[in-house]
């Protein structure tokens, strides 16, 4: 009978067996011993939050321009937010695919996050000061 002699270890390693330390309260756990991961795991959570930052953003951008909904905090909320989130996004997109494309980009990958949050202040501030906050 198939699976009969295996280990435990082999079961679970099986795909399609569930992973008990996949659950969220692990996600928890993960994110909070960021000392021992890196600033790649910064990079990671950035990029998720900018993700859920940009479909709630546009959501509430398309509410206001479309349909007239005011919300509190004006174009900063629905204009300005979205296109910092989606310029960090974008960056952090990039240094990703130069990651798993380069060899020099993998070990140099904690440098590659700072110039991606350099040039998102960077462009922050060539915002402020052009367009305006």
């Amino acid at each position: 009978m198939p699976g009969e002699g295996e280990g435990e270890d082999q079961r679970e390693r099986r795909p399609g067996h569930y992973n008990p330390a996949a659950g969220p309260g692990n996600v928890v756990h993960w994110i909070t011993h960021a000392r021992r991961r890196g600033w790649g795991m910064w990079a990671w959570v950035l990029h998720r939050v900018t993700a859920v930052i940009l479909v709630v953003g546009t959501l509430i951008h398309v509410l206001a321009n479309h349909f007239g909904y005011a919300f509190p905090f004006g174009t900063l909320l629905t204009d300005d937010l979205v296109v910092f989130s989606g310029v960090y996004h974008a960056l952090n997109g990039l240094r990703v695919l130069a990651i798993e494309l380069s060899p020099w980009a993998a070990r140099n990958e904690d440098r590659l996050f700072w110039a991606v949050v350099l040039s998102t202040v960077g462009f922050l501030i060539y915002w402020a000061w052009v367009i305006g906050l």
